[in-house]
């Protein structure tokens, strides 16, 4: 696994700054994919194994350090990338009387009162 670890950060570091910087990368990379070409495929596969590594250890920070349940994480995450409770509905399928209630108790769990407040419970990312 660590040649599949120094394999994505190798790849996946640059790939992203590219993305951010350029967002038309992003169709190319799409067509090159569905091309079938070996190396965007690999491509692909870091990114999103990097992706769902980052997104686990978001969730883990928030349940662990901060004691919210697997749902107020979700909702939390949900709402810290910028999504309303009205799209936290529709992700979800519950009632937005449901979803006010697990960020109440978000609230009350991590001491903050606001939902722009909520992306100062992730650390800030390492930069190399």
């Amino acid at each position: 696994m660590e040649d599949d670890d120094s394999f994505d950060q190798r790849l996946v570091k640059p790939a992203l700054a590219y993305a951010k910087l350029y967002p038309s990368v992003i169709v190319r990379l799409k067509a090159s994919y569905a091309s079938g070409h070996p190396m965007v495929r690999q491509l692909a596969h870091a990114i999103e194994t990097a992706s769902e590594r980052a997104e686990q250890h978001r969730r883990e920070h928030l349940r662990y350090v901060h004691g919210l349940s697997p749902k107020e994480a979700e909702i939390a995450l949900h709402l810290m990338d910028g999504g309303t409770v009205a799209t936290c509905t529709e992700a979800l399928g519950v009632a937005q009387s449901t979803i006010r209630t697990h960020v109440k108790s978000i609230f009350g769990k991590t001491g903050i009162q606001r939902q722009a407040e909520l992306r100062t419970l992730l650390p800030k990312p390492r930069q190399r």
